[in-house]
């Protein structure tokens, strides 16, 4: 990957037209909306909902839902589905929302009434993720190694934080990198938003997000001087009712917290119903909390003086948290590693140079090795990117499409409530930037848009761009196995298999797949070679079991047409 170097200094744009309600405002800054609110927690939400109730619309809540329902409607729950996911989401989402505290009833109430929402239908959009991973836990439990539907949902919220302070910063200055991975690649980055936060009680704060999402407690950075960052864990049934959904106590964090100790002790008092780890950081201090948890355990690891970098994530450190977590999915396992290990493999090589121009470029990196998903930190669900100095309030947050941690990152100051542009900008470009382009576009045709040839159009064309890459050959054939087009799909894993590449079980799922491939073309002869060649290689479980099956009976195109391509991963969950 090349990487600029430099950080430069922009030159202040013309004063933004900003709009008004109440104490609150909102601005402009390219294609950052810069949200203001001020005073109680209804107060505030209704702010949000009135500024940016048309971006609120098309933002990340309402498309979650839309995603989730689909979903549910095609069948994950049975022949039933369409009748039971409703009734899960009213009594499991509500049960959630009962646990919630009233400032952030009251905030979401006033975000709905503000943008001419449903409050009731806003709520359970919010409560979704948090009533969606009980439902997964279980179907775990019940089912064994969880239903395909279950990971499209779950998986690839593959966040990534980078910490670095003391001999390995240039100025000695605590600096905390985030990349934020998550659903809603076409609308999040689309309606991307700094909040400030000036709530009546409690200190002020801000937190990098999106329209309609007014809480502060996912990635923020308060006036005492912290930041704060949340990690969530998958495969895992720890999962429990009864807790306090995601994102509100780090917005207890930012609001009451002055240093760690306060801001674990607020932690320590929660429970959470989902499986979390936060990473906050006090730059006053120039030390870390990296607090692990599930509904049963906690644990808080602490780094400071005796440190100077750390790298986080979406693995639990802490021993008994780990045994919880289970690898059913051999490709975002390995992905998670992959991210985790490269993280700490760059704080360490870049120790005592690094800056904030530096923290970018490690949320932007792409990988070690000739894969650009294997341990990629820029990813296609990359919708929010973020450095924090907290020593003195400055942040810069990444524009523009997924990545968001490719191309310019603006500077914000907590102390000024605003743009900042005299601390400058930090800017990342990235070799193969048009083909991951084609790439992501494949993603938003493919989950948002349900657009099987849009999606293999575009596929096609970041194929082309970086012929290079056995991963987007392997998409290319996916999505052709999908479509019943045996030809393509043969060719393109062709492609694959002449590439190779570093894992050697995707290696025999380019064979699996090539061997399904045959079969539609009426090829069982190069069927079975590749089957077989698949069950003499190692190769993830659900692999060789569908080679193994391949070996008893000819892959069909009734069957093609019903898998699901997971393109984050650019995998199938289940072959």
């Amino acid at each position: 990957m090349t990487l600029a170097t430099t950080t430069t200094t922009s030159i202040p744009e013309p004063r933004p037209t900003t709009r008004r309600m109440g104490r609150g405002s909102l601005t402009r800054v390219g294609d950052i909306h810069v949200l203001h609110v001020a005073g109680s927690s209804y107060d505030m939400g209704y702010q949000h909902g009135v500024l940016l109730a048309e971006e609120i619309r098309r933002g990340p809540i309402p498309y979650f839902r839309r995603v989730v329902e689909s979903l549910m409607g095609k069948g994950a729950l049975g022949p039933l589905s369409g009748l039971v996911w409703p009734t899960l989401q009213k009594t499991v989402g509500r049960k959630v929302a009962r646990e919630m505290p009233q400032f952030a009833v009251d905030t979401l109430r006033g975000v709905a009434d503000g943008a001419g929402l449903d409050p009731q239908t806003f709520l359970d959009g919010c409560t979704m993720p948090d009533a969606l991973m009980w439902l997964v836990a279980r179907m775990m439990q019940v089912r064994g190694p969880g239903p395909a539907v279950a990971h499209r949902i779950a998986l690839e919220l593959g966040c990534t934080s980078a910490v670095a302070w003391g001999d390995a910063t240039k100025d000695g200055a605590l600096l905390h990198a985030r990349n934020f991975d998550y659903h809603g690649v076409g609308c999040w980055p689309s309606t991307k938003t700094v909040i400030f936060h000036d709530p009546d009680e409690g200190q002020r704060y801000v937190s990098v997000a999106a329209a309609g999402v007014p809480l502060g407690g996912i990635t923020a950075m308060n006036e005492s001087g912290l930041s704060l960052t949340v990690h969530q864990h998958m495969f895992t049934d720890r999962t429990r009712l009864g807790g306090i959904p995601i994102g509100l106590v780090g917005d207890m964090v930012m609001r009451e917290a002055k240093d760690l100790d306060d801001a674990q002790r607020i932690l320590d008092e929660h429970t959470p119903i989902g499986c979390w780890t936060y990473v906050v950081t006090d730059g006053n201090t120039r030390e870390v909390l990296c607090y692990e948890e599930n509904p049963e355990r906690a644990v808080a690891h602490r780094y400071g003086a005796g440190e100077q970098t750390f790298g986080y994530a979406n693995i639990y450190l802490d021993e008994a948290l780990g045994e919880t977590e289970v690898d059913l999915y051999g490709s975002y396992w390995r992905h998670n590693e992959g991210r985790h290990r490269r993280a700490n493999e760059l704080l360490g090589q870049k120790a005592g140079a690094l800056d904030p121009q530096g923290m970018a470029e490690i949320l932007g990196d792409t990988g070690a090795g000739d894969c650009r998903v294997r341990d990629s930190i820029a990813m296609v669900m990359t919708v929010g990117s973020v450095v924090f100095r907290p020593e003195d309030g400055t942040l810069w947050v990444g524009t523009g499409e997924a990545p968001t941690s490719h191309g310019t990152f603006v500077p914000f100051s907590l102390a000024q409530m605003g743009h900042a542009p005299e601390r400058g900008e930090l800017r990342v470009e990235a070799e193969g930037a048009e083909a991951f382009e084609r790439f992501r576009r494949t993603y938003v045709a493919y989950v948002d848009k349900d657009d099987l040839a849009e999606a293999r159009a575009h596929a096609a064309e970041a194929s082309a761009l970086a012929p290079d890459q056995p991963l987007y050959a392997s998409l290319r054939g996916l999505l052709a196995i999908e479509a019943g087009d045996a030809a393509e799909a043969q060719a393109a894993f062709d492609q694959a298999i002449a590439l190779g590449h570093v894992d050697p079980e995707r290696l025999a799922a380019f064979h699996l797949w090539r061997g399904r491939a045959r079969d539609l073309a009426g090829d069982r002869d190069g069927a079975l070679r590749d089957y077989r060649w698949c069950l003499g290689h190692y190769a993830d479980a659900p692999v060789h079991r569908a080679a193994k099956k391949g070996l008893r009976k000819p892959f069909t195109r009734k069957r093609a047409a019903k898998i699901h391509v997971d393109v984050g991963m650019i995998d199938v969950v289940e072959p």
